[in-house]
């Protein structure tokens, strides 16, 4: 029987102005939700990223050839949920970027019955705060970049978009759930194909 699970992401160390609410399916992969944590943050989803779960380490890319790690890969794509055997409050730790590295707190907080019928429903995010990440910044930079709008009380920091066609002002202080909602049905299956079938 499929359970929808719930978790909350937040952006590490700044866990009270970036965070987010994720009801996802257990018969989706490691890799979807780190896919929806990438279109709920409206990241451009270029750079390969990784999860941590119980000393595990789970993929976008799994290459034996290239792999010098201690702890051998697990393939993110094809790890559904339910085999992750999550108990309410595990945290795994998703890093996006190795060079500028974005890294997401990401604790399991419980799931709850699929209702039959809302298969196209999910991923969906039910709360949040906190308009978006930045690319190619560290966590501590982009808190930089939240403690001078704070202290300015405006923002004048542009971002790219992530079809890359325009930039729009980076205003931490904006979230509108159900802009975001249809940001993720939008992009979701884009950064999906992306990562798995594209280039």
């Amino acid at each position: 029987m499929t359970k929808v699970l719930k978790f909350k992401v937040e952006i590490e160390g700044l866990e009270d102005k970036l965070w987010r609410i994720i009801e996802i399916t257990d018969k989706r992969t490691v890799a979807d939700l780190a896919y929806t944590v990438l279109a709920t943050f409206k990241s451009l989803a270029y750079h390969l990223y990784y999860s941590t779960y119980k000393d595990k380490v789970y993929d976008c890319w799994v290459c034996i050839e290239d792999d010098h790690s201690e702890i051998p890969p697990i393939n993110a794509t094809i790890t559904k949920l339910f085999n992750l055997e999550l108990r309410e409050n595990d945290t795994m730790i998703m890093e996006y970027d190795t060079g500028t590295t974005t890294t997401f707190k990401i604790t399991y907080l419980g799931s709850g019955k699929f209702k039959n019928g809302n298969g196209n429903h999910y991923p969906y995010i039910t709360d949040g705060n906190g308009s978006r990440m930045i690319d190619d910044i560290t966590n501590e930079e982009l808190k930089e970049v939240i403690k001078n709008i704070d202290k300015k009380g405006k923002s004048n920091y542009y971002v790219l978009c992530y079809d890359g066609r325009f930039s729009e002002l980076y205003d931490y202080r904006i979230f509108d759930l159900e802009k975001n909602n249809l940001y993720v049905r939008r992009y979701f299956k884009k950064i999906k194909y992306s990562y798995e079938v594209g280039e």
